[in-house]
């Protein structure tokens, strides 16, 4: 019977050992060079013998995953080929930077030594331009960043060669020179759209835009330096809507905004009517062409990805310069609605010198505006954009009502503002918003503190805690210990209750100290507060709250100590310490009457 069961384990222990001897043969086999084999061949199994290698009625998975040749290599951290394209890259900025330096010293060889009068020097930069242009045009097929390179350098020379024929040799008239600097940025503008190269449109740019001033004369005007700026950047921004360049876009905003800063300070002093409004205007147009354009393209991308997307570089091998790619895809539009009207606004101020109210007013019809916008965006399903856009417009309305009012009805205002922003927050589930709330109530908190605690010696125009100041900053105490009921974290209602807390404190020092023996008063007070707390902390079994009441009432005795004891007369001190003794024996005797100890679940959610 036991060598019934055994004969199964032993054919299983048969086999096993079969499969083990035709392993170590097959093993043997593939270690030993064939006979006329090279000792370098590689050598393989016979298909016959492989086959054997798997026994049994069933497959079974290989001992031995085969490795191709793709994964049995590790990739190399630098390839020669990429190795090989940087250095082309770089050869290549390097020689272009070589011969724009060695253009620049020719002119200047050239005068030192008197060999070529100026004519010819002009003459060389427009040879040396050229042969550039028509090399780096015949080249783009083949080579395209070498032909990139030639390209700009072209245009670069052009460059050099009008401003030395202008500036330098006087060799043609301010009309001419600044046509052919005109027609070089053109020219770019047209390389850049036909080879497809940003580049050609960022010289373009930056050259259009420098043309004013390196053709510099006294004879220049302000509204013709607005005009012919409006009419770069219309271009650039026609560009960058059709292609999407976001490095032609930063280039336009920053290298624009800088002519219409220069151009404000010389606005700004004794010139015309004409010439602010020349200036102003081209603002105005800066502003709506970098906000609306890429409002629009952005809104146009998300309708037809395909058609309007916007093109990514690719920096391999340079992860910082990937993410900074990255960075400004997704955030290029956001940045300059958040950017323009600030912008804005700085540089007509340098123009004119207007009140705080009339900016106020301004301010307020841009909030307006983009209040509009945020509105129309949300129709079309554009919920980032439109997002920036509101939080634009609260911004521009907080900042508007602090041009607008002051004092009493400002802080107030204000409180009214945070307030909304919380219940819209609330209403909404909207953490960006929240976040906006709670910083406006910080800020609103500091003031607070300064209106109390800066405020000792203040005496009302009325009667003390019936004063415009004591209701306002009552109310403000009151709608922050308010909004606690619909916060739905336990640290911000903790944050609030104890920001009210104080608060309370404070108004009671800062109103009652206006009377005579006005300490004796705030130590009262304080004490009858603490002793409420206390009772409603030990009745509501409210831990939190008992924490509080017991910390004011330690802070009371601390008062009497510190304070009482060497401002109050005699009377006033021996009734205070009379009065608080007896109350804390009253609150001991009755401790555990007053406590309804029970769960502490209540004490710590945010609705208690």
């Amino acid at each position: 019977m036991d060598n019934q069961q055994d004969k199964p384990l032993i054919e299983r222990v048969a086999r096993l050992e079969k499969l083990v001897e035709d392993l170590q043969r097959t093993v043997k086999q593939l270690t030993e060079p064939l006979p006329g084999a090279s000792p370098g061949d590689s050598l393989e199994a016979p298909a016959a013998e492989t086959a054997e290698v798997r026994p049994g009625p069933g497959p079974e998975p290989p001992l031995v995953k085969p490795v191709g040749p793709a994964e049995g290599k590790k990739k190399a951290f630098f390839s020669p080929e990429a190795l090989w394209t940087k250095s082309e890259f770089c050869l290549n900025k390097i020689g272009i930077g070589l011969i724009l330096f060695g253009v620049a010293f020719l002119f200047k060889y050239s005068i030192d030594k008197g060999w070529l009068v100026p004519p010819a020097r002009v003459g060389a930069g427009m040879v040396i331009g050229l042969v550039l242009l028509v090399t780096g045009i015949r080249t783009h097929a083949t080579r395209r960043h070498f032909s990139q390179v030639l390209l700009g350098g072209a245009v670069a020379t052009f460059y050099i060669t009008g401003f030395a024929a202008f500036q330098l040799y006087a060799l043609v008239s301010h009309p001419m020179a600044f046509a052919f600097m005109v027609a070089v940025t053109l020219a770019a503008f047209f390389l850049s759209i036909r080879q497809n190269e940003a580049v050609l449109s960022l010289i373009g740019a930056i050259g259009g835009l420098g043309t004013p001033f390196l053709l510099y004369t006294d004879a220049g005007s302000l509204p013709g330096l607005a005009g012919y700026t409006c009419l770069i950047l219309a271009g650039t921004s026609v560009i960058y809507f059709f292609r999407g360049w976001r490095s032609l876009l930063w280039i336009s905003v920053i290298g624009g905004w800088l002519v219409f800063l220069i151009s404000s300070e010389h606005a700004g002093g004794d010139s015309t009517s004409l010439d602010r409004w020349a200036v102003q205007l081209g603002i105005v147009f800066s502003w709506l062409a970098f906000w609306t354009l890429p409002v629009i393209r952005d809104w146009l991308q998300a309708k037809n990805p395909d058609r309007w997307a916007s093109p990514s570089r690719d920096f391999s091998h340079r992860p910082v310069l990937d993410l900074l790619d990255d960075f400004l895809q997704r955030a290029t539009t956001h940045l300059l609605v958040i950017i323009l009207p600030f912008a804005a606004w700085g540089v007509s101020s340098v123009i004119w010198r207007l009140p705080s109210v009339k900016w106020g007013w301004i301010v307020l019809g841009g909030s307006l505006v983009y209040g509009l916008a945020f509105g129309v965006l949300r129709t079309q399903r554009l919920a980032r954009l439109a997002y920036t856009h509101g939080l634009l417009a609260l911004a521009l309305l907080t900042i508007a009502f602090c041009l607008l009012l002051e004092g009493d009805v400002l802080f107030l205002i204000l409180t009214v503002e945070a307030t909304a922003l919380h219940l819209v927050s609330w209403r909404l589930s909207d953490r960006g918003t929240a976040v906006c709330a709670h910083l406006l109530f910080g800020v609103l908190a500091v003031w607070l503190a300064g209106r109390l605690v800066g405020d000792f010696t203040f005496k009302p125009d009325g009667t003390a805690i019936l004063n415009a100041r004591a209701v306002t900053d009552l109310a403000v105490i009151a709608a922050g210990l308010g909004l606690t009921k619909i916060f739905r974290t336990r640290d911000n209602v903790m944050l609030y209750r104890i920001a009210a807390h104080l608060a309370i404190l404070g108004w009671f020092l800062r109103e009652l100290s206006a009377f005579d023996n006005g300490q004796a008063y705030v130590t009262s007070v304080w004490g009858i507060y603490a002793v409420v707390l206390l009772i409603l902390a030990l009745r509501k079994n409210l831990s939190q709250l008992r924490t509080v009441a017991m910390g004011t009432l330690l802070l009371v005795v601390g008062k009497l100590f510190l304070v009482d004891l060497s401002r109050l007369e005699a009377i006033w001190r021996i009734l205070l310490f009379l009065c608080f003794g007896g109350v804390f024996l009253v609150l001991s005797y009755y401790f555990k009457a007053l406590w309804k100890p029970g769960s502490d679940n209540a004490a710590d959610s945010p609705e208690s």
